[in-house]
């Protein structure tokens, strides 16, 4: 029993070590998230969410810094602060989705996943809502702001990208379409009236667009990212 209580000391001794090696190396990437109870208190337009989450580094907002931003939301003068606050992309989003179906994830095959563990300490869902992320038609979704903070699509399965969970067996970048029996998988409008992705209703894997899922002319909900590291 002693020696069991030993070699977890010693194997916490070394991820502690290991995580503090890492934290002091040359790049550093974290992602922050709305914890249980404490999503979904607001709702806007995709084109102010990706505004206003870049906007949370600027002096006066809520993180407490005093970044100035360029007009397509990059750090003004190319000068950064290493933190990059930005709404979630549709990438982004898709690693949280995979993260859900790997051995760290929630063992359920349900489409009324919750959380990515399957309690707490996992990024907390919830499938009756889309969530607009940064994903859309090019020149026609965030008009004027930078493709570093959203990804480009079009109506056409095969423009899924490495990441984003979109594709199948037979798209050039192989995805997770209708994993976890999500009920949605409809990419962008093909009539080009439709210019922004929407994630999750019906199960974490669900996507579709803004007029199915009821943004184009209303509001709906997302997240935010953070990332940190040297020059970002």
């Amino acid at each position: 029993m002693k020696n069991k209580k030993t070699y977890k000391q010693i194997l916490t001794i070394l991820l502690i070590t290991l995580l503090l090696l890492i934290i002091n190396s040359g790049k550093v990437n974290a992602g922050l998230q709305a914890n249980k109870n404490t999503q979904y208190s607001k709702s806007d337009l995709p084109t102010n969410w990706i505004k206003n989450f870049r906007e949370m580094e600027k002096t006066g907002q809520a993180m407490g810094l005093s970044e100035e931003l360029e007009e397509d939301l990059t750090p003004k003068d190319n000068i950064s602060n290493d933190i990059d606050v930005h709404m979630i992309r549709s990438t982004e989003y898709g690693a949280i989705a995979i993260l859900s179906a790997s051995g760290y994830g929630n063992p359920s095959n349900d489409n009324v996943i919750t959380s990515t563990t399957g309690n707490n300490t996992g990024v907390i869902l919830d499938i009756n809502y889309f969530e607009a992320v940064g994903g859309g038609r090019v020149n026609l979704a965030f008009q004027g702001m930078n493709t570093k903070y959203y990804d480009t699509y079009t109506s056409d399965i095969n423009s899924a990208r490495v990441g984003d969970a979109f594709g199948n067996n037979q798209t050039n970048n192989k995805g997770c379409l209708g994993w976890h029996m999500a009920r949605n998988s409809i990419m962008l409008d093909a009539s080009g009236y439709n210019h922004y992705m929407l994630r999750g209703q019906g199960g974490i894997f669900s996507f579709s667009h803004t007029n199915y899922g009821g943004i184009s002319s209303s509001t709906g909900f997302a997240r935010g990212v953070a990332v940190c590291g040297k020059g970002i």
